[in-house]
């Protein structure tokens, strides 16, 4: 198995806080379909704007 250097380290840390305060502070499903409209919609602004 490879060795995980600091900054793997760090990475996997910061995802386990996140998954542990979404356990304690869980969205409801209208929030997370808008939250996904959202992100869907600032990436097609930003490809957009890639291609002119």
């Amino acid at each position: 198995m490879p060795e995980l250097n600091e900054y793997h380290k760090k990475e996997m840390e910061k995802k386990i806080r996140f998954q542990e305060f979404m356990r304690k502070h869980p969205i409801s499903r209208e929030e997370c379909l808008e939250q996904f409209k959202r992100l869907r919609e600032q990436r097609i602004a930003r490809e957009s704007k890639l291609q002119s």
